[in-house]
């Protein structure tokens, strides 16, 4: 009988949940949204209880109809850093903060301060900057501000590994999704690195490598997804290093856009890197890739959408945008859109970055600005995979485009037209499951290797070719865009903007 494997992401606005059969090919897919809570500014969080409502539902829907022996393992995927408090009940304690979450500004600053680069190195294996959204820093931002809830947590852990608890009994993570807490050479924690956080690491999870086992679904957990009782449950990793893997960058030759709610760029890379406006990670013991994560991506059609479009229903908005950027040409007569909804990541790591259109004049109007939606973040995606190239002294010969954003057609030729190169979007859109079911194929024993897997299950569409006639237009307004944070830098640094 033929084998299948389920992946399951944990992703910002949905969980997903896949099987897929030995070659790639999805066999069932199932999706469950869910919201997302801001009540403060920069604040970003989500119910747990939500999550585990909805895995159980995608988990049931794909396996209606299966034969559970055939059912081989699950392996995990999840939006991170996301931090949930558990009990000693394995209970959320209240909402959980997640990646999008910009609150911890004052405790980054002080890791920047206090936290020299060697020491970083030699604890986490790389730097750790001023990001807020960086775990020692919410860490700290939750121990100080939210005492009581922290005094209840018996365990802190990522999105995916909640629910990696609620099927198997089991709370831990792998070493990818506890970056700068975990010591990567040696899956521990540095007892001097939390002694200087003032943290107990007493409190994480054991870390795993990402193709080891997690546990086996529990039989409450079977009753309740529809998985076969004692099927092993692969720990997984980051939903954006699944999605690399069903991108292809264990491949040397491409780069790989992760286009989602924010964007990755990444490149398959055997050099040596100590991080700064892009980071070397790792997929297990023997790959490596440079990356480099925006904050915003495909949200910011998201947010056009809702602010410009708040008339027409949830499911033509986007067609409709679409529909505004093909009436402009190429360049959108010079109006360009700063990304930084936000702040930004890579590479200029700025949680003060706002967003902004520049360029307007009386002639333009809506379209202009929504096709510059669209191009802004090809720029920012330009940008971050330029740096990549420099740092391995060689340039990329196309682009594979994986996640939701591969699906538009429209926006894939617009990156193809920035980069100048050919893009490649994935077959699969739901590529962070496909992603979890490569880890688990490798973490049950069918095949030896991340890299043997890739080979039997990744799958492509048609390759999109650049059209030159719109290269000269863009290289001048890329050249343009990079000029314009420097220039505003000053600006976004002033108290006021801070504090918005």
């Amino acid at each position: 009988m033929s084998k299948l494997i389920v992946g399951l992401d944990i992703g910002t606005s949905s969980v997903k949940a896949g099987l897929f059969d030995l070659k790639g090919r999805e066999v069932a897919i199932s999706r469950a949204n869910y919201g997302i809570y801001s009540p403060h500014p920069e604040w970003t969080e989500q119910d747990p209880n939500e999550w585990w409502e909805g895995a159980k539902k995608v988990l049931t829907e794909i396996m209606e109809g299966i034969d559970p022996a055939s059912v081989a393992g699950v392996g995990l995927s999840g939006q991170c850093p996301g931090h949930v408090l558990v009990d000693e009940s394995d209970n959320a304690i209240g909402k959980a903060i997640i990646w999008r979450d910009r609150r911890a500004k004052k405790e980054a600053k002080w890791l920047a301060e206090n936290i020299s680069g060697a020491q970083a190195v030699e604890w986490i294996g790389t730097s750790i900057g001023e990001d807020p959204a960086m775990p020692p820093a919410r860490l700290l931002w939750i121990r100080d501000n939210l005492p009581v809830d922290w005094d209840k947590a018996r365990v802190i852990l990522q999105p995916k590994d909640y629910i990696g608890l609620k099927l198997t009994g089991e709370a831990k993570t792998d070493i990818h999704s506890a970056y700068s807490l975990v010591n990567p050479d040696t899956g521990k924690y540095e007892e001097d690195y939390f002694v200087l956080l003032g943290l107990s690491t007493n409190q994480m999870p054991d870390a795993l490598s990402l193709t080891e086992p997690l546990g086996v679904v529990s039989k409450s957990a079977g009753e309740k997804t529809g998985l076969p009782f004692g099927i092993p449950v692969i720990v997984g990793t980051i939903d954006a290093w699944c999605e690399n893997l069903a991108g292809g960058v264990t491949q040397a030759g491409g780069a790989v856009d992760v286009s989602g709610t924010s964007e990755m760029i990444s490149m398959y890379s055997e050099a040596e890197y100590p991080g700064g406006p892009v980071f070397l990670a790792r997929l297990g013991d023997d790959l490596r890739f440079l990356c480099g994560p925006t904050q915003a991506g495909g949200d910011t059609l998201r947010w056009l959408s809702d602010g410009f479009l708040q008339q027409s229903s949830t499911h033509s908005r986007f067609n409709q945008l679409q529909s505004l950027a093909e009436e402009v040409s190429a360049g959108s007569d010079g109006v360009i859109f700063l990304p930084y909804l936000y702040g930004e990541r890579a590479p200029i790591w700025d949680p003060n970055a706002r967003a902004g259109f520049l360029g307007l004049a009386g002639a333009h109007d809506l379209r202009h600005c929504v096709r510059a939606v669209y191009e802004g973040v090809g720029y920012a995606i330009r940008n971050v995979l330029e740096i990549c190239e420099r740092i391995n002294a060689k340039e990329a010969e196309y682009l594979t485009i994986c996640g939701g954003g591969s699906q538009s057609r429209f926006w894939n030729q617009i990156k193809a037209d920035i980069i100048q190169r050919p893009v490649k979007p994935v077959e699969i859109k739901e590529s962070a499951c496909l992603g979890a079911a490569i880890l688990a194929s490798v973490g049950v024993g069918i095949f030896p290797k991340i890299q043997e897997a890739c080979s039997h299950m990744l799958r492509f569409k048609e390759t999109i070719e650049p059209n030159i006639l719109n290269a000269a237009v863009y290289e001048d307004l890329f050249q343009k865009y990079l000029d314009i944070y420097p220039g505003l830098k000053p600006v976004f640094s002033t108290k006021e903007v801070r504090d918005q």
